[in-house]
């Protein structure tokens, strides 16, 4: 068995760039199952308690506090995050294990597929003879480590550990919550995964991220300097993160779903600076002063704008972007202030019509790019957040 090291984990995490592999390990034709399913699926597959992720701390761990409801004890949900949701979870448990749909037949259709199952069984068996000769022969080759020296799944890193699964998982769900076509999503999970993993682009990036995210709990200390000799962290990485996003449908529109202000205006704007300190204080900022965060109490349209604006930030701090924030809020604690307004004030723009949704996507994903130059340039010697 392979050791959890940052190449055994970029071998087994390459699969990401391998279409047509990953869709062979997927069932041809899944039913999509409700979230309540999904969410014991999950437990199951990391064997974690079942109740570990109804709480709704998990949940929102998961997909985001701002897209879900508890309805009589039971998480509730629109359609379209209960598609992403499962398409998802489908991705996340092939990554995690790859043979797991291997002996469901049931969902397997056309003539050839006996073939294919033939042929990922006689795979299997010749990459374990192989790992076999590698163990007993000692070092070999990079080359032939590259091959061979993938992890087998990632059950060991996530089995009974929520947090971590939970920051994965959500990663995957808001990169594909932005970029999926609505047409995609309506179709089915595996429509929807094959149309994003069969796109070097969106390989990629699933790649930069799941790395970033699971390399930190192998090997902290050296996972930038593996990341930049892989070229998974660097002006293009951000640019297939960041650019041709839907931000206003996967942010704000969650947030203008609450048309009035649940508690007082005073009380939802401390909230609001609370969340924005929390997020400074992840990165070692300080709280922002008083008049940095300038809002009108009563204007709900510009409140739920800066709280899209945080959601969409900590969405991204799960990627490989997480340095850039790191880096400028160390420079200075106002630095993550500053974006938020920015973000904030493009869906404000959209709310009154003075933009197109295409027209603040683009403008957020341009702010955001400049951002990740700004703020990258001196990553390679920083810390980890």
């Amino acid at each position: 068995m392979a050791v959890a090291t940052l190449k055994s984990l970029h071998t087994h995490l390459r699969l990401l760039e391998n279409p047509a592999e990953l869709k062979r390990k997927m069932p041809a034709s899944p039913h999509q199952r409700s979230m309540k399913e999904g969410l014991s699926d999950m437990s199951k597959l990391v064997g974690i308690d079942n109740a570990a992720f109804k709480d709704p701390q998990n949940i929102a761990a998961l997909i985001g506090p701002q897209r879900f409801v508890m309805i009589w004890g039971e998480p509730s949900v629109t359609a379209q995050i209960a598609r992403i949701f499962d398409s998802s979870k489908l991705l996340l448990t092939v990554l995690i294990d790859p043979g797991h749909f291997g002996n469901v037949t049931s969902g397997q259709i056309g003539p050839t597929s006996g073939a294919q199952q033939q042929a990922a069984a006689t795979t299997a068996l010749s990459m374990i003879r192989a790992q076999s000769k590698t163990e007993s022969a000692g070092a070999r080759a990079e080359s032939k480590l590259d091959e061979v020296g993938a992890l087998e799944s990632l059950k060991p890193l996530l089995t009974g550990n929520t947090a971590l699964t939970c920051r994965l998982f959500r990663a995957l769900f808001e990169h594909m919550l932005g970029f999926a076509s609505q047409s995609s999503a309506q179709q089915g999970s595996a429509v929807l995964v094959n149309e994003l993993t069969g796109s070097k682009e969106h390989g990629r990036s699933f790649l930069a991220t799941a790395l970033f995210i699971l390399g930190a709990e192998i090997d902290r200390e050296n996972l930038m300097p593996f990341m930049l000799e892989q070229g998974l962290f660097g002006m293009q990485i951000f640019e297939h993160i960041l650019q041709n996003r839907d931000y206003c449908d996967a942010y704000y529109t969650f947030r203008r779903l609450e048309r009035a202000f649940v508690a007082s205006p005073t009380e939802e704007v401390r909230q609001l600076r609370n969340r924005i300190d929390k997020f400074n204080a992840q990165f070692g900022g300080k709280p922002c002063d008083a008049g940095m965060f300038e809002v009108d109490d009563q204007d709900k349209v510009r409140v739920d704008a800066h709280l899209a604006a945080v959601d969409l930030l900590e969405a991204l701090a799960l990627t490989p972007l997480s340095l850039c924030l790191n880096n400028s809020i160390a420079a200075a604690s106002s630095n993550g202030v500053r974006s938020i307004k920015t973000i904030a004030r493009h869906f404000k723009h959209l709310a009154d019509g003075d933009k197109t949704k295409e027209q603040a996507n683009k403008e957020i994903a341009d702010h955001l790019l400049a951002f990740a130059r700004q703020f990258s340039a001196d990553s390679k010697a920083a810390a980890l957040p």
